[in-house]
């Protein structure tokens, strides 16, 4: 499993492409197999290049999503070029390049990409390191825990870089009156040393910071090639397309020769390496000439707005920027970033879950049974489901009736729906249905009777394997979803008992809640299956299984009857599997909240950093999977249910499209699960 590190630029941090290039190959050059990943690509807006890998989306994109509200839309998007990246390259190290962004908040993305890989943290900022630290304190407040468990360090670059006239940082293309090249040689490039792997004293005053590289300037790493800056400002190009320029300048006789020329008069003589013709002016000069249409103040204009990136094909570049900021990465981070693949503690973000639940459920190609086929939720459900291909949904009812719900919802059930008409198929369970329930006496009126429920009938289709899965509850209650599984599916080989478990989407990570749905007041015996069956769930579906038995007290702090059920749930469930993570009691806020378990459990190896909760009784599962569900707007995925022979989900009634889609999902990747047992 590979690595991810994401280096977060603090404030514009303007050529972050050099510190993430950089970092690969000192990675590589200590052997490491890294790779570098660039979520969001700005050069696919101005021209119709690519940066130097295509595993992106572009910036205006990007813009797109979140102007339409889809934030977490656009991680899942961003994840996918991730995992394709990863199982491309086979890399064990990803180098995540944050996001730069002007047109929404930067840090906001960045934490929810960071999140979403499980990468640890690294700040790139562009000032001393005393301005720097205080502004990483504010990139770091949108990361929550992670600021705390995962940031590594900070990167200092382009601290010497040349300004402009108002004394902002100028990468690209900067003036060298100001700064720069200096005039015929380049004097900017100069040697790099890593910096120790201690806390600096910048000084005098003892910042505290541990500088993971500090990277000097050097133009040469914004050097674009005359193709590429002919393409920025739509002109043409005579000579040698692969001249580069660093600097820019208006004077032709101060002109050296790593500068570009811009001028409206074809100059008698200029060592500039790139002479930039305006206002339609012909004619050739220095290495190369790119003549323009538009004014000297426009071409100025445009070339000193770019952005600093580097161009997918500009392979010579690339290999350069590299080169030039390996040596800068001390050795405490190659090592940190070399010792262990995986995170002690792993999270698996929301749009990290989500992802992982519609690419598992794709690959497993299940029919998902709805019985509540008319009811508009799960009509447009039915409708995403097959779109993104999911499952196969299956709709019950009469068809004429289910697209007049799909036109009033605004959806298209076109390929990949299936339609069941209850009147013409459920004469054929009869004799099936009294065959099951003979001991209880059965008769063929009853079962016609029992069969008239659409639910019941999609359960016995499940049961004859015409459906590899159930999802009902938009308008039934558990007991009408639940009651046919269990007197039809039954429970599965060594299960004891059904629970019933959510998946809490919560802002950084996703937690399993159980039981909220099925055990009204369950006995340790049954809060030890419980336990266990939520952990298994877990690690099924990529959560690393950390339980917290939870209640009003940790450890022995408290007394009451919840803490000695509690206590002895543990112990049984510590017994029954002693390869779990398993402790408790526990509260809630000592399960979570690294500061609060460091004071009440200090030596538990699940406190504050639980993903499993299980509660004393129905009334408090469910109680507490709602208050979080509708006070902090989180999804809850479920109730999922554990012990039955077959995939069988229930709904809240209170549902939502996304709730109901998801469900799908899960029931898909069970009935996948099942087949491969």
């Amino acid at each position: 499993m590979s690595r991810s590190v994401m280096l977060v630029p603090v404030g514009k941090s303007d050529g972050l492409f050099v510190a993430t290039n950089g970092l690969v190959k000192a990675l590589q050059d200590n052997g490491v197999k890294a790779v570098a990943f660039r979520p969001l690509d700005a050069c696919k807006n101005i021209c119709d290049k690519e940066c130097a890998q295509s595993y992106s989306i572009s910036k205006c994109e990007a813009v797109k999503y979140l102007s339409q509200g889809k934030k977490s839309e656009l991680v899942e998007a961003i994840l996918g070029n991730y995992y394709r990246l990863i199982k491309d390259s086979g890399a064990d190290v990803v180098v995540v390049e944050g996001v730069v962004a002007d047109k929404f908040n930067q840090n906001e993305i960045n934490s929810a990409i960071c999140h979403a890989v499980d990468g640890d943290i690294v700040a790139v900022s562009m000032g001393k390191c005393q301005k720097a630290m205080a502004l990483v304190k504010i990139a770091l407040s949108y990361f929550g825990n992670a600021a705390n468990t995962r940031f590594l360090g900070g990167i200092l670059l382009n601290a010497d870089a040349p300004r402009d006239a108002k004394g902002q940082k100028k990468l690209v293309l900067a003036g060298h009156q100001n700064g720069g090249c200096g005039g015929k040689e380049c004097g900017c490039h100069k040697p790099v040393q890593a910096p120790a792997a201690e806390a600096c004293s910048a000084d005098g005053q003892g910042c505290g910071c541990t500088p993971l590289a500090v990277i000097p300037y050097c133009c040469k790493n914004y050097a674009y090639r005359a193709s590429d800056l002919a393409g920025f400002i739509d002109g043409t190009l005579a000579g040698d397309s692969n001249a580069r320029a660093c600097t820019v300048v208006f004077d032709a006789e101060a002109a050296g020769d790593h500068d570009l020329l811009i001028t409206n008069k074809v100059p008698a003589q200029t060592k500039a390496a790139i002479v930039v013709l305006c206002d339609g002016v012909q004619g050739t000069a220095g290495k190369a000439t790119i003549c323009a249409k538009a004014s000297v103040w426009a071409v100025a204009e445009t070339l000193g707005s770019l952005p600093a990136f580097l161009l997918k094909d500009d392979t010579e570049r690339a290999q350069g920027v590299a080169e030039y900021a390996a040596p800068c990465f001390n050795q405490l981070l190659i090592d940190t970033l070399k010792a262990a693949k995986d995170n002690e503690y792993p999270l698996m973000s929301p749009e990290a879950f989500r992802f992982k639940l519609t690419e598992l459920a794709r690959a497993a190609n299940k029919r998902i049974a709805l019985p509540e086929g008319d009811e508009p939720r799960t009509v447009c459900a039915a409708a995403r489901v097959a779109a993104a291909k999911i499952a196969v949904p299956v709709l019950y009812g009469k068809k004429d009736k289910i697209l007049e719900v799909a036109a009033q919802q605004g959806v298209s059930l076109d390929e990949g729906v299936e339609f069941i008409d209850p009147d013409e198929i459920r004469e054929n369970y009869v004799d099936r249905l009294v065959e099951l329930r003979k001991k209880k006496g059965l008769t063929p009126d009853q079962a016609r009777e029992f069969l008239k429920d659409n639910v019941f009938l999609a359960t016995m289709m499940l049961e004859r394997d015409e459906v590899n899965g159930l999802v009902s509850g938009a308008v039934h209650t558990t007991a009408n979803t639940i009651r046919p599984a269990l007197q039809v599916i039954k429970t599965a080989p060594g299960a004891s008992l059904v629970s019933a478990i959510f998946f809490m989407l919560m802002e950084e990570q996703v937690y399993v809640f159980g039981d909220c749905a099925l055990n009204l007041n369950p006995n340790a015996d049954e809060l030890a299956q419980i336990a266990i069956q939520s952990a298994d769930t877990a690690k099924a579906f990529g959560i690393d299984p950390r339980v917290a038995m939870v209640t009003y007290s940790t450890g022995t702090s408290g007394k009451g009857p919840d803490v000695d059920l509690m206590t002895e749930a543990t112990k049984k469930a510590q017994e029954l599997r002693p390869d779990l993570n398993i402790d408790g009691p526990l509260q809630y806020d000592a399960s979570v909240m690294p500061d609060v378990a460091a004071q009440k459990a200090p030596n538990s190896k699940v406190a504050g950093k639980a993903t499993v909760f299980i509660f004393p009784s129905l009334s408090t599962g469910n109680t507490v999977y709602k208050a979080v569900q509708r006070s902090a707007n989180v999804v809850a995925i479920g109730p999922m249910l554990q012990g039955l022979n077959k995939p069988v989900n229930d709904l809240s009634r209170g549902a939502l499209v996304d709730d109901i889609v998801y469900t799908v999902a899960i029931t898909a990747i069970q009935a996948g699960q099942k087949d491969a047992q």
